[in-house]
């Protein structure tokens, strides 16, 4: 299917955004409990007052309809297990996958394969009588939204996803004390990542606005190193460090090998965030 990239702005892969999806691993809670996905293809019109919210359409490649974003808002955005049905020709939008959530499908993969054919065709079912509603209403007007929403979202999230890890290391053993503490920990790195994505679109504005000028040369970032080490080493203290010496100012002892195995995990998790980076500023510098 081609677009009008005169009219469009196309979202895919390899967008930053796109990108941050497939990598993060805390999307793979959103995508496999809540059914929250992310289509291949976005088309955003580059003209018009509207919000994006209302210029944006998901492109069907099987009938090449071109179906407005908002019909899968609110509640329409859960539940999309399978992807997204379009609504002209019932097929099955592609959507991208989260990294980390192809990991645990392959992994599981006995357990789900069975139970999925036998559902999928009444999942379509239900898929179709909630667009023909969605079709009936007015369609929804695109309104801001709070960091503070954001932030939690992506703060839980990242908890949910490190009590998984926890209850993995630990054998299957719940330590609820510690997985309570540690969720301000986790509400602190969402409104982080929040506030760093609100700085990365500020910044692209303000250099969209600049008029042309030489411009002074610079060394170059490594971001890959700054993500492994800053990022990393950020999440590490965290949702280690910190929590440790909570748990020794409140009478308890160190667990230096607790602190010490969540390091790796960390830094990949910074690499992941400082290869995103890095491809957000080369997608930038080309522009410029």
């Amino acid at each position: 299917m081609r677009y009008d990239k005169n009219r469009f702005k196309i979202q895919a892969l390899p967008h930053p955004l796109s990108l941050l999806w497939v990598l993060f691993p805390a999307f793979m809670f959103n995508e496999l409990i809540f059914g929250q996905r992310v289509p291949k293809v976005t088309l955003i019109e580059k003209e018009g007052d509207k919000p994006s919210e209302e210029r944006s359409y998901i492109p069907c490649p099987h009938c090449e309809t071109l179906n407005d974003r908002r019909l899968w808002a609110k509640g329409n955005a859960f539940g999309n297990w399978f992807g997204f049905v379009c609504p002209s020709c019932h097929q099955i939008i592609p959507c991208l996958w989260n990294i980390f959530s192809l990991a645990i499908l392959t992994v599981t993969f006995p357990l789900w394969y069975f139970p999925v054919r036998f559902f999928r065709h009444r999942w379509i079912q239900k898929e179709k009588e909630r667009l023909a509603d969605g079709l009936e209403r007015p369609s929804l007007q695109a309104t801001s939204i709070h960091s503070l929403r954001i932030g939690i979202v992506s703060g839980v999230s990242s908890w949910v996803m490190w009590v998984i890890l926890e209850v993995v290391r630990n054998g299957g053993e719940w330590d609820l004390k510690t997985m309570l503490e540690s969720l301000p920990f986790c509400f602190l790195v969402g409104f982080v990542s929040d506030y760093s994505m609100k700085e990365i679109e500020k910044e692209k504005e303000r250099l969209a606005n600049v008029p042309e000028r030489p411009l002074i040369r610079a060394k170059s970032i490594n971001w890959f190193l700054r993500g492994t080490f800053y990022f990393g080493g950020f999440l590490w203290v965290a949702f280690e460090i910190l929590p440790e010496m909570w748990k020794v100012l409140n009478g308890g002892k160190w667990d230096l090998r607790m602190m010490f195995d969540m390091l790796p995990f960390c830094l990949l998790v910074g690499f992941v965030w400082g290869s995103f980076m890095h491809v957000v500023m080369s997608l930038k510098g080309r522009k410029t």
